[in-house]
């Protein structure tokens, strides 16, 4: 057996474990009649061979090359590499099933964009390989066409290194869900749980926001309760972080803010998992349900940390209100603490930001301005509202759309500039059409552009998914 032929054995076996992942429908029959006849000791070259070749268009079979040039068998190498780097992301992406993934797992849904990227990529690579295995003979012809395989190939390398990174930081959040899922429900069951797990998750949040990373809400709607409840308390923490590292005034470190945010919500997991997806309004008898677990929350955190009793009391009061309306005792301005106030502020932006089962998502600017509205009437405390500013009416991170019709997403909100002229990086123009280079625009300083809306999840896929899907 020559080596191109070797090679084209190898990287036929990995274009069919390849096409299993990505749930092919256009799978060569010969494909699977290759590998039983070569089990079954049949001449193997002649099946492989065989099978690599159906890339051709035409109905005629087509010999695949007696001899590739050295740059031929480095484009083959290569295309067998990527391959294999491919099949490595196989399980994030299991298309072999019409089931959705769990909502708190790291494998993608078929719809995501990440998973468009991978199946096109996977789809492109193939490609690729196929048409070597039409190669001529002659190495001048040969020489021509590695360059445009090579050309293809490049595109596939770097939209890898796209796949690599954006299923790196999409189980990175799931881990980190699920982590802090794991510590509230130890803690809630009373199972072993130092304080200290909470400060190294808190301290993690604090590097992210110091190095401005996108602030993602995440939707407690459906799945698990503890899940629902980690979810929440990790977006309100990671506001917290952000608003803590301008709170000139904040009473505590910015790091005990952030702990506080971890643990306040953690009585939810007292309140049964179908009140919490439950999409209809609730009775009384659900409300006062819910409402007890702000004292559940308390006894809970007395529980893990009894000597810091103001980790308990945010716990206890974060649903308190300064003219009195709030729960769980109608508690007033003088008897809440400064960093319940904060929680609490942190608390009302992060459950309006994300979706419910009752209700969808608002719009991160109508959620600031509704919560700056509750500080006008007296229910918040007005300066830690007012610290939400600096975030922009649209947080780094955030797909904005423009009065042109142009998208784009936030990359920055400079201190003291207007909230809503923050710095974005331009994805698609008025038509929809992805640039082909993007570029950022300073809408501070740029007077023709202005931001309209910020562009709901669903949207956001279409608008930016397709082309940038890391940006999802």
């Amino acid at each position: 057996m020559s080596d191109t032929q070797v090679l084209l054995e190898r990287i036929a076996t990995l274009r069919k474990r390849l096409d299993r992942s990505v749930g092919s429908a256009e799978v060569p029959v010969k494909l699977a009649d290759a590998v039983r006849q070569a089990e079954a000791g049949a001449a193997h070259d002649d099946v492989v061979d065989a099978t690599v070749s159906t890339a051709t268009v035409e109905a005629r079979p087509v010999t695949p090359p007696r001899q590739l040039t050295a740059r031929a068998r480095r484009v083959l190498e290569r295309g067998r590499e990527l391959l294999i780097q491919l099949r490595n992301l196989s399980e994030y992406f299991p298309f072999e099933t019409d089931e959705e993934p769990p909502v708190d797992s790291a494998v993608f849904e078929r719809t995501h964009p990440l998973a468009t990227f991978y199946r096109e990529t996977a789809a492109m690579t193939d490609a690729s390989l196929r048409m070597v295995a039409t190669f001529p003979d002659t190495a001048t012809a040969q020489m021509q066409l590695c360059e445009g395989v090579e050309s293809i190939l490049g595109v596939v390398g770097r939209r890898t290194g796209t796949l690599y990174a954006g299923v790196d930081y999409h189980r990175a959040e799931v881990a980190c869900v699920s982590r802090l899922a794991r510590l509230l429900t130890d803690l809630e069951a009373g199972r072993p749980v130092g304080i200290e797990s909470f400060v190294v998750l808190a301290d993690e949040i604090l590097s992210e926001a110091s190095e401005c990373w996108p602030l993602r809400f995440l939707d407690a709607e459906g799945g698990q309760a503890d899940y629902l409840v980690a979810r929440h308390s990790l977006t309100v923490g990671r506001v917290a972080a952000r608003l803590a590292r301008h709170g000139d005034n904040l009473p505590v470190r910015p790091i005990d803010a952030v702990v506080a945010a971890l643990l306040h919500d953690v009585g939810m997991l007292r309140v049964p998992a179908e009140l919490l997806n439950r999409k209809e309004p609730l009775d009384d008898a659900g409300r006062r349900t819910i409402e007890s677990h702000c004292r559940a929350g308390a006894e809970i955190v007395t529980a893990l940390a009894p000597e810091e009793r103001w980790l308990a009391d945010v716990a206890l009061t974060h649903h308190e209100r300064l003219d009195g309306t709030g729960y769980p005792d109608g508690l007033r301005e003088p008897q809440l603490s400064p960093l319940a106030r904060f929680i609490a502020v942190c608390d009302v932006y992060a459950a309006l930001c994300a979706a419910r089962p009752h209700r969808p998502a608002r719009d991160p600017r109508t959620a600031l301005a509704d919560t700056l509205v509750m500080a006008e009437q007296g229910r918040l405390d007005g300066r830690h509202a007012e610290r939400l500013l600096t975030l922009s009416f649209y947080p780094t991170g955030t797909a904005v759309e423009l009065a042109d019709g142009s998208v784009g997403v936030v990359v920055a909100a400079p201190a003291g500039a207007d909230p809503a002229r923050p710095v974005i990086m331009l994805l698609a123009d008025g038509r929809g059409e992805p640039l082909p280079l993007p570029r950022c625009l300073d809408l501070a300083r740029c007077n023709n552009h202005s931001i309209v809306r910020s562009i709901p999840t669903a949207e956001r896929q279409a608008a930016v998914g397709r082309r940038f899907p890391e940006w999802n």
